[in-house]
């Protein structure tokens, strides 16, 4: 009863005058609430209790609710995803690069020993020619009634003949291999510029973007803010100390000019994908009304900053996703208020157009 009158009492009073006086507002303080989809025979209690108290929230009302829910968490699926779907991308276009690279090492040894065997080839030609004009010279000057020695030398130049027509087509042939492996060789070193060259351009728009939100939220991060680079996205992390009370999904102050800075930066980078993740400790959270736990929570203050981010900035939706982690990604496990204060926080994740990174993997 004690935590009712703490917690719920007020909030619930605030409700019930602000949803008779804006229904859209109202929407959207029910958007964020997935534990009455979860746990649908509470909801209805819920529902008819605030349709008695306030006679406000119909059943059409709810049904809205629930599809916007549903609608979150389909975002927030696609937005992992996409995520899924960018690591295994990087992860393949560096084994095609690594692999790549292999062969063009093998290649260039296989181009020397190439070289060596015609340059072989061509002193073994030089001798074979070198021979025959000998023994073309000897034949001359053979006495002509020798007809013994002279069938004999004739034989020989006939053998002589096909070795060199044989080593003659040796040489062509391995020409031949050398400018195929020469062209083989072109090909592997220009596409694995070509990779190189988009993978560099991606570590550069990256840095870009990070120097630029670090620069827009510099003043914030000795509050417990942070910006730092990791799988090719911008992290930007805020402790929940900078952006909330201990239990509340309301954003202050600070956090809010802390969220302007951000969107003015965001609004310019249209190419960029945002997710916010909430994120808490792993002491239960223990609420009778809207949040009942550690899940709620971090899903609720997600929302939260992203409602901010759209008022503060001229950001497209479609370009934000919203997702709940609790407690079970923290940053540091153990088990002290230092490392409880670490794991709580909101993290927003930055992450480029991948379009050319899929299209060349497309391609090869």
């Amino acid at each position: 009863m004690e935590l009712l009158q703490q917690h719920d009492f007020i909030p619930l009073l605030l409700f019930i005058i602000f949803s008779k006086s804006n229904k859209y507002n109202i929407q959207s303080l029910y958007f964020c609430l997935p534990i009455y989809i979860t746990m649908k025979k509470t909801v209805l209690f819920l529902f008819c209790a605030c349709f008695l108290l306030t006679g406000c929230v119909t059943k059409q009302k709810y049904n809205e609710l629930q599809s916007q829910y549903k609608k979150c968490q389909e975002e927030l699926t696609y937005a992992n995803s996409e995520n899924l779907d960018y690591a295994n991308a990087k992860k393949q276009l560096t084994a095609q690069l690594e692999s790549l690279t292999a062969e063009a090492d093998q290649l260039k040894k296989d181009t020397l020993s190439l070289a060596r065997k015609l340059r072989q080839s061509e002193r073994d030609l030089a001798k074979a020619t070198k021979d025959y004009d000998d023994l073309l010279k000897d034949f001359g000057e053979l006495n002509v009634s020798n007809q013994s020695k002279m069938d004999d030398l004739l034989k020989n130049i006939d053998k002589i003949k096909d070795e060199l027509n044989a080593k003659e087509k040796l040489l062509n042939a391995q020409q031949d291999s050398l400018v195929a492996a020469k062209a083989a060789l072109e090909a592997r070193e220009a596409r694995i510029q070509e990779m190189q060259t988009i993978l560099t351009q991606k570590d550069a728009e990256v840095k870009a973007l990070k120097d630029k939100v670090s620069a827009a939220l510099k003043g914030f991060e000795g509050s417990g803010l942070n910006v730092h680079e990791k799988d090719g996205k911008v992290y930007v992390s805020m402790d929940d100390k900078l952006l909330f009370a201990s239990g509340s999904w309301t954003i202050n102050e600070q956090g809010l000019n802390a969220i302007r800075n951000l969107a003015s930066v965001l609004e310019n980078e249209k190419e960029i994908s945002v997710l916010i993740e909430g994120h808490t400790d792993n002491v239960p959270y223990r609420g009778n009304g809207q949040v009942k736990d550690n899940w709620d929570l971090s899903v609720m203050r997600a929302t939260s900053v992203v409602r901010a981010l759209l008022k503060s900035g001229n950001i497209e939706p479609v370009r934000l996703s919203a997702s709940g982690r609790s407690e079970y990604l923290p940053i540091d496990t153990a088990d002290n208020a230092e490392a409880r204060a670490k794991n709580r926080r909101t993290e927003i994740i930055l992450t480029p157009n991948l379009d050319q990174l899929f299209q060349l993997i497309q391609n090869n």
